[in-house]
């Protein structure tokens, strides 16, 4: 079903703007990212042939957007599925991109979240919400024996940000303005102090850290880099190797380490549901407030069902059934901005559904 190119080509850019280059100190840790259902792949000609692989290489992006991980098309259930690309269309185009000078055109596709979800619920891969915690990238590059910071400014951010886009991952960099000076020098970046990293981290908001060192070399092929990436996150760190490689494969290589390691630590499986937990969300006190708390709640991919079980003055008792762990539902809440974590209770509710038998309750309070 054809659709509008202007819309979807909007939805695009918006999901491309929300991957940032650089934040103001006290921003959110975390974005809510758009587009991760939709996908833009060029095409020679509209013919069906063109067509028909477009629509395959569109739905191999999005579930690898969804699930964070590439190993998900090794997957048969997926394999099997990709036959079948326009099971889970819900609108496609065409558009043509003169910005560069080469007229290029594009296949354009939305997907159906729901049928999406369930293919990959159907081959047992976790699902990534839409609430993803950004990455904060500290980058020593030396070039001629002159190391530098990467910040903002200047190409290598802009491969950064669309190889990370085409995982559905924020992205930051630092504004490497006086503050940051003080803070950090390229000494602390290339020798991978992870004291000062996280500590001149704390500004930007973000638990997840990628730092590197790369050395730039011209050969007979380019632009290569050498050197090495490691990505900080709650206390452990890994790395990979960078041996040769341009700066697309450089992005691409962070990328994957980035988006493997945390999407096994937020993707839901729904295959491992941990029942009913108890939420009470305290400073809810208007019908207003009880709406939006509905609506956030809602777009959670850890959680199935929510029914109210008791309102007591400006706290709400809500009972959640979930996917996964009650750690990675809490986890999740904590990527939002309008939940803050109060305490956790004496009571919640077991699967049998009486509230005195269970361990505990989560309590957050809502913030408008």
């Amino acid at each position: 079903m054809p659709m509008s190119t202007r819309s979807l080509g909007n939805s695009l850019c918006l999901a491309f703007a929300l991957l940032v280059l650089a934040v103001l100190p006290g921003m959110a840790k975390a974005a809510t990212v758009k587009g991760i259902y939709s996908q833009a792949v060029p095409v020679a000609g509209q013919g069906y042939q063109e067509r028909a692989d477009a629509m395959s290489q569109a739905l191999a992006n999005v579930l690898v957007k969804v699930a964070g991980q590439r190993e998900v098309l090794s997957n048969s259930v997926v394999q099997t599925a990709l036959g079948k690309p326009e099971t889970y269309i819900r609108k496609f185009g065409f558009r043509t991109d003169d910005s560069s000078g080469n007229r290029q055109q594009y296949f354009q596709a939305a997907f159906d979240e729901k049928a999406i979800n369930r293919l990959l619920r159907s081959a047992g891969v976790a699902i990534w919400g839409q609430s993803r915690p950004s990455t904060l990238v500290w980058l020593a590059v030396e070039d001629g024996g002159r190391r530098s910071i990467i910040n903002a400014s200047g190409s290598f951010p802009t491969v950064f940000a669309e190889s990370f886009q085409g995982r559905g991952l924020p992205l930051l960099f630092p504004l490497m303005d006086f503050e940051d000076a003080a803070a950090i020098s390229t000494v602390d970046v290339w020798g991978g102090f992870t004291g000062k990293l996280q500590e001149a981290s704390r500004r930007y908001g973000s638990e997840s850290i990628l730092t590197g060192r790369l050395s730039r070399s011209l050969t007979q092929d380019g632009e290569l880099f050498y050197g090495r990436l490691s990505l900080i996150f709650r206390g452990a760190s890994q790395s990979v190797a960078v041996n040769g490689l341009d700066a697309v494969g450089v992005t691409q290589l962070a990328a994957d380490l980035v988006g493997t390691t945390l999407s096994r630590h937020y993707a839901i499986n729904a295959s491992d549901a941990s029942g009913k937990t108890l939420l009470m969300v305290e400073n809810i006190s208007s019908l207003e407030d009880y709406a939006a708390l509905s609506k956030y709640l809602e777009r959670m991919t850890a959680i199935r069902d929510v029914a109210v079980h008791r309102v007591t003055g400006t706290t709400v008792e809500l009972e959640l059934v979930i996917d996964g762990s009650e750690s990675q539902l809490a986890d999740s809440l904590a990527l939002g901005r309008n939940l803050r974590a109060v305490s956790q209770g004496t009571q919640g509710v077991s699967d049998t559904g009486s509230l005195a038998t269970a361990p505990s309750a989560l309590v957050y309070r809502w913030t408008r």
